[in-house]
């Protein structure tokens, strides 16, 4: 009887590990269908670029290549909504001798941060604070290294699920190099939608958070800063300051181009095979 369940077992952890490795292999193949497309009408477009080190997706690759673009000036990055650190877009600049801070609202991610990258104490500060509209600069000012006060914060990256938007525009007291945001690829290119604040609220896994692309796009511009990609799987975009961009970037075409709608499918394709250990 004992004999009958363990091979039970086993019967089905093979079968789920096969379904698994079908979905990754699916994914992987419509993603480089997805690249095939865009190189036909770019071969420059930072999309390309993507690649996975420790971030969710293909974030790795793109933020290094904008950063080969513009080059790096202090190497200082402020994360905020990075988990367990694991997998953000920080960790693969953290092991190319940057230094920043996280800031991270769960206790219980915060500290496992803490502990993953407690070789790195030196070059990384984990801020377990719930950022909002009203905390952010303080927990900027009152966080950051003394030696980046005197020159520029190289990335900004934010992804805090419902009052991204809001909390992001809220931020004054950096101008960094280059900002790297969620938006909420649901809504398109074209309309302009804000979730309304509520620091009283959690993200809650529906559909329901941040903003729209155009809405990003408007607030950013406004803010001096001017759309070079989004990722693949359409959750994130990324932007460069706009007295930095070169003529290594198009600084005319119409960002609606820029668009990736949501394929949160090809996440799978970037699902890493074996544990994360840093």
């Amino acid at each position: 009887m004992i004999k009958k369940l363990f091979y039970s077992i086993c019967w089905q952890l093979s079968k789920a590990l096969n379904i698994k490795s079908i979905n990754k292999n699916l994914a992987i193949l419509n993603l480089e269908n997805n690249y095939l497309k865009i190189r036909e009408n770019n071969e420059n477009n930072l999309i390309l670029f993507g690649r996975k080190v420790f971030s969710q997706s293909d974030e790795d690759g793109i933020i290094d290549e904008i950063f080969k673009r513009i080059s790096t000036k202090s190497k200082y990055f402020v994360e905020i909504g990075v988990q367990d650190g694991k997998e953000c877009n920080t960790t693969n600049l953290l092991l190319q001798n940057w230094k920043g801070i996280w800031i991270e609202k769960d206790r219980k991610f915060a500290e496992a941060a803490k502990k993953n990258f407690e070789k790195f104490s030196e070059s990384i500060k984990v801020i377990n604070e719930g950022a909002n509209i009203d905390n952010i600069d303080a927990l900027i000012t009152s966080n950051i290294g003394n030696d980046v006060k005197n020159t520029e914060v190289d990335l900004l990256s934010i992804d805090i699920g419902l009052n991204n938007f809001h909390v992001l525009k809220a931020i004054t007291s950096i101008k960094p190099r280059v900002i790297v945001t969620e938006y909420n690829a649901k809504f398109g290119p074209i309309i302009n939608w804000v979730a309304e604040y509520d620091d009283t609220k959690e993200w809650d896994n529906s559909d329901y958070f941040g903003a729209s692309f155009n809405a990003y796009c408007k607030m950013l511009s406004d803010k001096d800063y001017h759309l070079v990609s989004c990722n693949i799987t359409g959750v994130n975009c990324f932007f460069v300051r706009k007295d930095l961009l070169n003529d290594k970037f198009e600084k005319d075409h119409d960002l609606i181009n820029l668009y990736q709608p949501a394929r949160y499918n090809l996440i799978k394709a970037f699902e890493p095979d074996l544990k994360i250990r840093i």
